[in-house]
């Protein structure tokens, strides 16, 4: 490459008041604060004339004493030098010798202002440059963390400071005058790389007032695909990564817990954390393993993560009312839209709004996954100034399923008369766009939990303009009993039974209603995410290839998976399925704990494509506990608190997928539930959209969810004496056979 050299010219020193103060950290409340801005003020333009750029850049070469690992000798740079000149800096030194050190420390910072303001032409220049050659910058270094002082030597040759500039070099490799600066560009063959800003990430000054961390470079690879994006300072990969599109399924919401955004690091720097070693064997470690949410990436790197579809989720939208009906006559007449709006999945019917017929289904993930999947984590993430994203993320996915039922009937958005939602209160609040903060914390207050009516469009947003339906959102019962809750209570007809019924919905919070007509006790409790697979050494969720069934007989192991693929690692049901067989063959005793073989290592379910092995482990099984636990416990304590015994409760409604598809002898085996409820357990699928169902059909749901809404109680388990007994109980395992 031929050496040219290159003129910085249009030089001109801008000097901002509040930049110079913030490097004196100085500000109104400071003592000296009048003192320094008069100072300031008096000499703010004789410093401005005193201020002499200068600056010119040259291509050359590195040479063996330049060169770095990364960059051998011949790799071809651009030198840039730019220099304000030594008057300032004699009137620092002046004011200070004089005692003024007000004066000197504001010279001193007006001085470095003014040299660090000429930075944004210099990176012009170098575009310029580039731009009239034909090349790129690849990357910025800079002495001493980059390259050696040395290279300010070469520059000084190679650019001919001395003769050009009346820029002096010590021994040292430091410039004299001293507001003088050195940057070293390394030369890309590719026009479309530029990379020229000044990177900060090496300096631990982290509140430096002129601190600029470029944006990192991460090469995304995910089967045969490949795609650039970037991530700024502090910035976690999981972040980005969900940010940029990629579906990722962190369970725990981001904090380093359940181990589910795992990716691998092919290319670049990425130290292990502690969290790291809990989750990944040491092969994987070695291999480039890590926690995306722990991750914050400090340069460029080339990363792959699993291939994993939101397709692939199994939901569940069996309900009372049965599936699709034919409906021959679909597109002519009034139609309705129920949904429920579940924290996982989202689910919803198309109703001809003469007949209550059900014309279509349409099923889908609920997309605020990315933001943690369960509710904890998505009210921290709202009160952590996401909630916006998260109204905006639902109202997304809420449209796109509309749409999809109306593109797929041929049904237009003004046939549509009424849309009914039933969802837990969390959701609600998200879609609401409500503060969350006091959703959390005791006493848990919603903001609204009663029956919401608004338009389409007021409710959905832009996207839902000119669809004037009238939306009606199901009112709940508390902050954690919400409206999918007693949309499932009016499914089940709680308010017309005569004899004492129980339902439970399981999930990460099992909520469970017991009653009749006249009196209804309802609870949640925290079972964690074990049922659907979280905080599971190899648990996933309801995919495709996901283990959901188990048998063991000694120490064989028959699994069976979700559509029948190869497994790959073990959803809700298999979880619990697995406890039950292992308690089952004495693998496990009543107290949880496995025997000796298979404490340290964890017991080999099978294996999945790679050849690793699926193992539930010694803490997969204190995760069932507490699960099962949180649930027993809770139904003990309605229980009491009713004052009835177990005979007295005519049938156990269980609700939504996973109960769905739970096998209850299994569940009864390891003392989820009662064995003299045994008989007495029906699944009822989807209960949350049968009551949205139920919601437009019948006249009088309004009235009948008033009712029960009239004569309901929440019993608050958290500081229930009797609970925490029950809890402790629950712990042990029910040994006995279930075929």
């Amino acid at each position: 490459m031929v050496e040219r050299l290159y003129e910085i010219d249009k030089l001109k020193v801008l000097v901002k008041r509040e930049s110079v103060f913030g490097a004196l950290q100085c500000d109104e409340t400071s003592p000296a604060y009048q003192e320094i801005l008069e100072e300031y003020d008096a000499i703010i333009d004789e410093m401005m004339t005193l201020a002499q750029p200068v600056g010119i850049l040259g291509i050359f070469s590195l040479s063996a004493e330049t060169a770095t690992d990364e960059f051998p000798e011949g790799t071809p740079v651009l030198y840039g030098v730019m220099s304000i000149g030594d008057g300032i800096r004699k009137c620092s030194t002046q004011a200070f010798q004089s005692g003024n050190y007000v004066r000197g420390m504001l010279c001193d910072a007006i001085a470095d202002e003014a040299l660090f303001s000429l930075e944004g032409r210099m990176v012009e220049k170098v575009r310029e440059v580039c731009g009239k050659l034909g090349l790129g910058i690849r990357r910025r270094l800079e002495a001493p963390h980059d390259i050696s002082m040395q290279v300010q030597y070469e520059a000084w040759q190679k650019l001919e400071l001395e003769k050009r500039c009346h820029i002096h070099i010590s021994e040292g490799f430091m410039y004299d005058p001293v507001k003088t600066f050195c940057q070293v560009f390394v030369v890309s063959e590719n026009a479309e790389e530029f990379r020229a800003e000044h990177d900060c990430r090496k300096c631990k000054n982290t509140q430096c007032t002129r601190r600029n961390v470029p944006r990192s470079e991460i090469v995304v690879r995910r089967g045969t695909e490949e795609r650039t994006i970037y991530a700024g300072e502090q910035e976690s990969l999981l972040s980005v990564l969900i940010k940029e599109g990629y579906f990722i399924d962190p369970v725990c919401g981001g904090r380093g817990y359940c181990g589910k955004c795992g990716i691998q690091v092919v290319i670049g720097s990425a130290p292990v954390t502690a969290a790291d070693e809990e989750k990944f064997l040491q092969d994987k470690l070695e291999a480039g393993w890590r926690l995306s949410c722990l991750l914050m990436p400090t340069e460029d790197m080339v990363i792959r993560i699993p291939e994993q579809e939101e397709e692939a989720f199994e939901v569940l939208s069996v309900h009372g009312s049965g599936g699709r009906q034919d409906n021959t006559d679909s597109i002519a007449g009034v139609k309705e839209i129920a949904i429920d709006l579940g924290t996982t999945t989202l689910v919803m019917e198309l109703l001809d709004g003469v007949t209550g017929r059900i014309i279509d289904t349409a099923a889908a993930v609920n997309n605020q996954r990315r933001y943690g999947t369960d509710v904890i984590s998505r009210i921290q993430a709202s009160v952590d100034g996401k909630g916006q994203l998260l109204q905006e993320t639902i109202r997304k996915d809420l449209i796109d399923g509309i749409e999809t039922l109306l593109n797929r009937t041929g049904v237009s958005g003004e046939q549509v008369n009424r849309i009914s939602i039933a969802g837990n209160t969390t959701m609600i609040h998200l879609l609401m766009g409500y503060d969350c903060s006091t959703l959390g914390v005791y006493p848990f207050t919603p903001v609204n939990i009663g029956l919401i009516r608004q338009t389409c469009s007021e409710l959905l947003g832009d996207r839902a303009e000119g669809m004037e339906a009238e939306a009606w959102i199901l009112p709940g019962i508390s902050a954690y009993v919400g409206g999918d809750i007693a949309a499932g209570l009016l499914a089940c007809d709680f308010d017309q039974s005569e004899s004492i019924c129980l339902m439970v919905d399981l999930g990460t919070n099992g909520e469970m209603a017991l009653g009749n007509r006249e009196r209804i006790l309802v609870a949640s409790t925290a079972a964690g995410p074990a049922f659907e697979g979280g905080n599971i050494t190899c648990g996933m969720g309801s995919v495709a290839g996901a283990v959901c069934s188990v048998e063991i007989e000694g120490t064989d192991v028959k699994l069976g998976t979700i559509g029948d693929k190869p497994p790959t690692g073990i959803c809700g049901t298999g979880v619990i399925e697995t406890a039950a067989g292992l308690v089952r063959a004495g693998i496990s005793d009543e107290t949880g704990l496995f025997a000796e073989a298979y404490f340290d290592t964890g017991f080999p379910l099978g294996k999945n494509a790679d050849g690793s092995l699926i193992l539930f482990t010694q803490k997969d099984m204190r995760e069932v506990q507490l699960a099962k636990a949180a649930v027993r416990a809770g139904i003990e304590t309605l229980l009491l608190r009713y004052g009835i015994g177990k005979e007295q409760i005519d049938k156990i409604y269980l609700a939504g997928g996973f109960g769905y598809w739970l096998d209850c002898k299994k569940a009864v085996a390891i003392g989820m539930f009662p064995e003299e409820l045994a008989g007495r357990i029906e699944a009822v699928g989807n209960s949350s959209l049968e009551g949205a169902v139920r919601m437009l059909r019948e006249k009088d749901s309004i009235e009948r969810l008033e009712r029960i809404l009239s004569v309901s109680e929440e019993i608050s388990l958290a500081a229930d004496q009797d609970f925490h007994a029950f809890y402790m109980d629950a712990m042990m395992f029910a040994v006995q056979d279930v075929t």
